[in-house]
């Protein structure tokens, strides 16, 4: 009797604990990349006045450049944080994102600093780049080899 009430406690305490394994893998994971905005203070940067190195000295190194910035000469710096939420093996959640974005030009001076919330899509450009060369086709590549090797050099 002694030996049937303990396998019911054992077996209750087993299923319970795997049962709270299970539900724990279900919560969700909470990461923060990237910089921690709250301590980049962007309000002391001075347009043009500021350069690249006293950039550097204040925020530290950007996560990203830019060599093509929307003004026709110059680079972008790009600081970003992001915070998500995954859950289990599901695609993560952006929370919230931010992207502090600081404009040089050609003398690497600051022109402008943007502020960007949340997630934006990017325009892809859909002009091609021309290259040089052919177009290759399976006959090509099959029948393209032929005579264009030999066996080894023949010896006299």
């Amino acid at each position: 009797m002694f030996l049937a009430v303990s396998f019911k406690k054992w077996y209750f305490k087993a299923s319970f604990g795997i049962s709270l394994a299970f539900l724990s893998a279900c919560s969700p994971t909470l990461d923060s990349r990237g910089y921690n905005l709250e301590s980049l203070d962007t309000t002391n940067i001075k347009v043009g006045m500021d350069t690249k190195q006293t950039i550097q000295e204040r925020l530290g190194s950007p996560s990203t450049t830019s060599v093509f910035a929307p003004h026709q000469q110059g680079t972008a710096w790009y600081y970003i944080a992001k915070k998500t939420s995954t859950t289990a093996f599901y695609t993560p959640e952006t929370l919230d994102q931010q992207v502090i974005v600081i404009y040089f030009d050609a003398q690497d001076v600051v022109r402008d600093v943007q502020q960007y919330k949340g997630e934006q899509q990017v325009e892809a450009v859909k002009r091609k780049t021309e290259t040089s060369g052919y177009e290759s086709s399976v006959f090509r590549d099959i029948f393209g080899n032929f005579g264009r090797y030999s066996g080894p050099a023949k010896t006299r």
